[in-house]
């Protein structure tokens, strides 16, 4: 059996360019006429200061979603990711304040995400046989628990330590440096995704996972990988939010940010039945979440409503994702 980036058979050029253009096309035109109503009535909309705005404070977003598109394109979904971020604030905080260097601590916040991710939710959901749902959402009110312990609930101020303070909100040749890490993270995740045999594999086990298991694909490896990934963004992501936030948010910091990762993910053509999704659809979701609430903001219209919003296309994105695989 020959299995394509869809997770299905061969198909030829033009199968899969209509799949292409059904997927993207939906929430495609919903982004440009958002764009069009925004230029349109709001002036500071299409100022390169507002546009700079919206990609850097969406970038830790789309970092999140990237990890969560290998999850969800293999049929699966990480509740835990948003209470990973946290637990990975309070643990990069509390490192640099009992005086670990800045960048070693970094890449030590990163790979404890990554190991606890893999060990926890990838070990019991490929290999202990549990539902993803449970075993997420446990990990969910688990990790955030832990960032709670850890901090005594108390934010760490991470201002002295300049190289995470760069990663979240500094500039490289004029250009924001969160934006480069979410360029470069989409970069990997659509390599991976598209060009490798990895990738292909993940599409299979979402697609069809006996099939898949009879073309040769281990499939609890597939399994325990993606919440992997998922988990080492969410390590990035973490490093990224505190260098941003100029501190930890145990409570606060990454509240609902699994939630908004999925409808971007949704919105972007992946299924909750799996075997369907891209990277770059993944950013033009984010991209709509994340000019929505510029709107809302540039309108004057109280903050929280954007949450009410995010729910709104949450709900929408998966009655969507009904009526596609209808």
């Amino acid at each position: 059996m020959t299995v394509n980036p869809s997770g299905q058979g061969a198909p030829g050029a033009s199968a899969r360019m209509g799949t292409m253009v059904r997927r993207y096309l939906g929430v495609g035109a919903a982004l440009v006429v958002l764009i069009l109503v925004l230029s349109l009535t709001q002036d500071n909309f299409l100022r390169y200061s507002n546009i700079m705005n919206i990609l850097r404070t969406n970038a830790v977003l789309f970092v999140v979603a990237v990890g969560l598109t290998f999850v969800i394109v293999s049929q699966g979904l990480d509740l835990s990711v948003g209470s990973m971020v946290a637990l990975g604030g309070v643990f990069l905080a509390s490192m640099l304040e009992a005086g670990v260097p800045a960048w070693p601590a970094i890449l030590l916040t990163i790979m404890a995400c990554t190991f606890l991710g893999a060990l926890i939710n990838g070990g019991l959901i490929a290999y202990g046989g549990l539902n993803f749902f449970v075993v997420t959402l446990g990990m969910l009110q688990l990790l955030r628990g832990a960032a709670l312990v850890l901090s005594n609930g108390v934010t760490k101020s991470t201002i002295a330590h300049e190289p995470v303070q760069w990663l979240g909100d500094g500039f490289v040749a004029g250009f924001p440096m969160p934006v480069v890490i979410a360029i470069l993270v989409g970069i990997v995740g659509y390599v991976v995704m598209r060009w490798t045999r990895f990738g292909r594999s993940v599409y299979a086990v979402g697609g069809n996972e006996v099939a898949a298991r009879l073309s040769g694909v281990n499939v609890k490896a597939v399994r325990f990988s993606v919440y992997a990934i998922a988990a080492l963004t969410a390590g990035i992501a973490a490093v990224m939010l505190t260098g941003r936030l100029t501190s930890s948010q145990p409570v606060s910091g990454a509240l609902g940010l699994e939630l908004s990762a999925a409808a971007a993910v949704l919105l972007g053509g992946a299924s909750f039945a799996g075997g369907s999704g891209t990277i770059a659809g993944t950013a033009i979701g984010v991209l709509f979440l994340g000019i929505l609430a510029n709107g809302i903001t540039l309108a004057g219209v109280p903050s929280y409503w954007q949450g009410i919003a995010t729910g709104v296309v949450l709900v929408a994105a998966i009655a969507l994702d009904r009526f596609r695989s209808r």
